[in-house]
């Protein structure tokens, strides 16, 4: 029985292997591409000064961690659970700056790049969620987590539902994307971004059985984020420009408190149980 096991076990890893790596290695050279273009064309982000200036502090960001997907994909694909979390929490961050980008920058030639990296990172992420099986993952839940989750995601709802509510019966919001039409981050964060980090909180208060991994993975995702807003603060100050500090505040907490349970979680993370990554979701 236990020689059926292991080959069954060696078998499947290859196909594991081919699919991190895979797709890895395609979104590598998508999201470098599109954060050069970026970077160094003229034409790339046709905004005003303020935001043309956070656009170019994401791409420095998202460059940056393009060797640690790599990385990250290279240690899930050998068996590691700690590098497929990283890999997952990079991969949510990835999904949420190109799904803005999609529709929140005028169209240029970097388009399709950010469509494919959208593309890409939505896919790998369901795909490498659902073939977890969380039953075989030493992960506690912890309800402080949980209710950290809740309060930033309430919390940042409220902010953003201040400045859309009030215009109900007539005018406009104070922060308008080209051609008046509905800034991205409130359309990224209300619908998609913070229902699944209040939910991940309540599922971790609750002590769900998936709600640890699903943790894991939102918190990579906060804290990532939460550098991409002090990147963006710094090139502001750089380029004369005050930021919001209270936003910067807040996030600077975020930072804090996400890297601190995440490093005292990958300390405390057991080896998982055989077989705790499904090679397909078919199996």
């Amino acid at each position: 029985m236990s020689t059926l096991r292991t080959s069954s076990t060696t078998a499947t890893r290859p196909l594991r292997a081919w699919w991190t790596n895979g797709v890895t290695w395609l979104l590598a050279p998508v999201l470098v591409t599109a954060t050069l273009y970026g970077l160094f064309s003229d034409r790339a982000y046709r905004l005003d000064r303020t935001v043309h200036l956070e656009s170019l502090a994401q791409d420095v960001l998202t460059l940056a961690i393009v060797p640690v997907l790599v990385w990250a994909g290279r240690r899930s694909s050998a068996g590691s659970l700690r590098g497929h979390l990283l890999w997952l929490g990079l991969l949510g961050y990835i999904a949420y700056t190109y799904l803005i980008y999609a529709f929140g920058v005028p169209h240029n030639s970097a388009f399709l790049l950010y469509l494919a990296a959208l593309t890409l990172s939505i896919a790998a992420l369901i795909d490498g969620i659902a073939r977890i099986d969380v039953r075989r993952v030493p992960l506690n839940a912890h309800a402080g987590v949980g209710w950290f989750l809740i309060v930033i995601g309430l919390a940042f709802a409220g902010l953003w539902l201040s400045d859309i509510v009030p215009t109900i019966g007539g005018g406009l919001p104070g922060t308008l994307n080209v051609g008046e039409l509905p800034y991205p981050v409130y359309v990224a964060d209300l619908a998609v971004a913070l229902p699944a980090v209040i939910a991940t909180g309540v599922a971790l208060v609750r002590g769900h059985v998936a709600a640890p991994v699903l943790g894991a993975v939102v918190l990579i995702k906060v804290l990532t984020m939460g550098l991409a807003i002090w990147a963006m603060a710094i090139a502001l100050l750089i380029n004369g420009q005050q930021p919001n500090w209270p936003v910067a505040g807040l996030f600077a907490v975020m930072i804090a408190v996400c890297a601190t349970v995440l490093w005292r979680g990958a300390r405390e993370l057991g080896t998982p149980a055989p077989d705790w990554l499904r090679p397909s979701l078919w199996n």
